[in-house]
């Protein structure tokens, strides 16, 4: 072939086969790059297929969380809503202003507030996003405190010193009758921090919401066009 290839006066032909001869490697290289194309199509098509399946999965799982994060937090409205708006309505005047609670409604209040989240604050306690925890134990803490300061405002109005076979002593009894007069105040305090760190539970589950659809905006672009 190098005989021939030599010769400048052969045929066409004999041209083209010296030409094949000189960049036999290079053509090799360039077929074998060709069919590594094509044979990498089909490889191409599934990992393509394989990503539109993961992201589509990865929707319906953000789509299930979703609902269920909104059904949640409505329920914990739900909860929430009568008991806390009794509690601003019998510690706070029409204008806003303090005002003692009675032993009634402090007793009243006890018994549908501080537990009135259990379900969510204690039974469903760290199973949701770190800030929500956060904000949860907050509430949490918030209510405990008011439960104690409830239970102080009635305690003294509805027992007596004299307990069964037992007589509270008097110095006993004068401090848990200031401690009455004292907590009569000092739940409007407690129902305001209350409300103070319901509404940062709040802010926090509807910036998880949020985010929650934002991630499923953006795989819905993502599915509608891929790559």
């Amino acid at each position: 072939m190098e005989a021939i290839c030599g010769q400048t006066s052969q045929c066409a032909l004999a041209g083209f086969f010296c030409f094949i001869y000189d960049f036999q490697t290079l053509l090799t290289g360039a077929m074998a790059i060709v069919v590594a194309m094509f044979a990498g199509i089909p490889v191409w098509r599934q990992l393509r297929d394989s990503n539109l399946q993961t992201r589509i999965s990865h929707r319906e799982t953000l789509a299930n969380l979703l609902r269920a994060a909104l059904r949640c937090y409505e329920k914990v409205d739900q909860s929430i809503r009568e008991p806390l708006s009794f509690a601003v309505r019998v510690t706070s005047d029409p204008d806003g202003e303090a005002i003692h609670i009675s032993a009634e409604d402090a007793h009243h209040l006890e018994q549908m507030l501080p537990s009135a989240l259990d379900w969510y604050l204690v039974v469903l306690a760290d199973t949701e996003h770190g800030d929500i925890e956060v904000r949860k134990t907050a509430l949490k803490t918030a209510l405990v405190q008011l439960g104690g300061t409830l239970n102080d405002a009635h305690w003294a109005d509805h027992n007596d010193q004299q307990q069964q076979e037992k007589r509270i002593p008097d110095d006993e009894w004068s401090d848990i009758v200031v401690r009455c007069a004292e907590a009569k105040i000092e739940a409007a305090e407690r129902v305001s921090r209350v409300e103070s760190t319901y509404r940062h539970l709040r802010e926090a589950q509807e910036a998880w919401i949020q985010s929650l659809r934002s991630q499923i905006a953006k795989l819905d672009l993502q599915i509608a066009t891929p790559r």
